[in-house]
């Protein structure tokens, strides 16, 4: 039987076949010169170029690699948990396929971890981001929202260029949702003492255009809220009560008001603001109960996070 592997290197594939052949190669240059065992792990996420063709014919070429084809497209998170579940290494490192993370960065991430034992995770901190200004936008205000929400220690900046130890990947394994968040998911499985950050280099894209938009991270803000964190509904909660003790103040200042003077308010416009207002917010609040039953009505129906179409291993 072969021995497990010390590092595993798990990618998430969407059409990105232009940047695949200098990334394996610059990797496996990487491992090799660590003098570990190790496997690389590629998860096709149902891309619509040619990623797939280029990924079978590096698994042809090369015994450490797995390619793993889905079925449908499932987005990154759930493709990488898919990716990090098929790993077997002691250490599991995640990163994008873009080429912006270097491999060359791996060395950093596998020493920063070997010599702090008691960590469970180290995140790349890039020193100088090359995304793009709504990107780095959206990612500084999500951060922002991390720590308010899900309590992300301050000192630590998230990223997908990260190293995580075997015990604490086997404890996101067993997390059983449709909508996987690893940066959630991590805070709730370990403590802030066992996160850290190394800083890496962050490279220019290479090839092609950025597959996030200000969409995609509001979608994933709006998953960040809705699945790890009550905040919006305490908050609808909170508000509910203010809106309720200035009704009450408000209508007793009108019979104070009416009383001494002997005339009303007219505040007929301003009512009818008011009830536009607070009918607008009434729906909103609906509208996010209702993106919980929906998420609870999809796990009790048990959909699959993912479906393997293929494995490619071993020149298999």
């Amino acid at each position: 039987m072969d021995e497990p592997a010390e590092i595993s290197v798990v990618i998430p594939c969407y059409n990105s076949f232009k940047s695949l052949m200098e990334l394996n190669e610059r990797l496996i240059r990487t491992l090799e010169e660590l003098k570990v065992r190790y496997e690389i792990i590629y998860v096709n996420d149902c891309s619509k170029d040619q990623t797939i063709h280029v990924l079978r014919s590096l698994s042809e070429h090369h015994q450490h690699i797995t390619v793993i084809d889905l079925m449908f497209n499932v987005g990154q998170f759930r493709a990488l948990l898919c990716g990090i579940t098929h790993s077997s290494g002691a250490l599991v490192v995640t990163m994008d396929d873009d080429l912006q993370h270097p491999p060359e960065e791996i060395t950093k991430l596998y020493s920063y971890m070997m010599s702090n034992t008691h960590l469970d995770v180290v995140f790349g901190e890039y020193s100088s981001k090359k995304h793009s200004f709504f990107r780095n936008v959206g990612s500084f205000m999500m951060g922002k929202m991390n720590e308010l929400t899900i309590k992300k220690p301050k000192n630590v900046t998230f990223s997908s260029f990260r190293c995580l130890r075997r015990s604490l990947v086997d404890t996101l394994i067993e997390y059983n949702t449709l909508f996987p968040q690893l940066g959630p998911l991590i805070v709730k499985s370990t403590s802030s003492e066992r996160m850290a950050n190394v800083r890496i280099h962050h490279e220019p894209r290479k090839y092609g255009q950025s597959n996030y938009s200000l969409f995609l991270l509001f979608k994933t803000s709006l998953n960040h809220l809705i699945n790890f964190s009550s905040a919006p509904l305490k908050y609808i909660s909170i508000f509910g009560v203010m809106v309720s003790l200035i009704s009450i103040v408000s209508t007793f200042f009108c019979l104070f008001y009416k009383y001494h003077t002997g005339t009303s308010i007219g505040w007929t416009w301003g009512i009818i603001l008011t009830l536009h207002f607070y009918s607008g917010l009434l729906l909103l609040s609906i509208g996010i109960i209702g993106e919980y039953l929906i998420r609870i009505m999809y796990e009790v129906k048990g959909f699959p996070k993912y479906k393997i179409r293929e494995v490619y291993k071993n020149n298999k």
